[in-house]
């Protein structure tokens, strides 16, 4: 990993996710379960803006509506999402889903005006949880692997470049993998959701370890 912080060299990132899923976590699947509470927030995620944008109860409706009555920008909106589903407090790992959540979603409407967050496709959705992941798996890397990032001796701009970088690698390499997942299963429910978030990262570090 201190090479790539060093030199943002993608392939040095790739041998350092490698070791870091086969020998820090003991290999993909064990790697993947560590992030389980992540892939149950994610898949919350979706279920709630799905429906949400489907009416599909008489409460999401009613959460809509009162929601549009105050005339809510793109930040409100957000920010009320977030706090539905992960209330501020509790433990750093909720800590860490509602910056995951809430800088995913900033991203995906930054980077497509067009999309209502209350009105979400199921596509923007998808688009969103590659988004979500990417920065939660990027998170627990920051955590585990801090001590590299202080010895790394690299100043504070190039830290959060290089983590940019990261999060948008693993952004393109989680997604190819939920791509070729999302389509198994019509009308997933959380829990099938959930196992396909899993998937693709248990199927992620697996090409991370294929490399070594």
């Amino acid at each position: 990993m201190g090479k790539f912080l060093r030199n943002g060299d993608s392939q040095h990132l790739r041998k350092a996710l490698g070791h870091y899923s086969r020998r820090g976590s003991g290999g993909a699947q064990a790697a993947s379960s560590r992030m389980r509470a992540s892939t149950r927030a994610g898949s919350s995620l979706f279920s709630f803006l799905n429906a949400a944008s489907q009416g599909a109860s008489s409460e999401a409706r009613q959460w809509v509506e009162n929601l549009q009555a105050t005339n809510p920008s793109a930040e409100d909106v957000v920010d009320a999402i977030v706090r539905e589903l992960a209330p501020a407090g509790g433990s750093p790992d909720e800590e860490s889903f509602r910056d995951a959540m809430a800088l995913a979603l900033h991203e995906l409407l930054r980077d497509d005006t067009s999309v209502d967050p209350l009105a979400m496709n199921v596509s923007d959705i998808w688009e969103l949880m590659k988004g979500y992941l990417a920065i939660e798996a990027a998170n627990r890397l920051c955590f585990d692997l801090g001590p590299i990032f202080e010895s790394a001796q690299i100043d504070p701009t190039t830290v959060v470049i290089r983590e940019r970088e990261m999060r948008r690698f693993l952004k393109n390499e989680i997604g190819l993998h939920i791509d070729m997942l999302k389509g198994t299963v019509a009308n997933p429910t959380r829990n099938q959701l959930d196992a396909i978030l899993q998937e693709a990262l248990k199927m992620t570090f697996e090409l991370f370890e294929a490399d070594l």
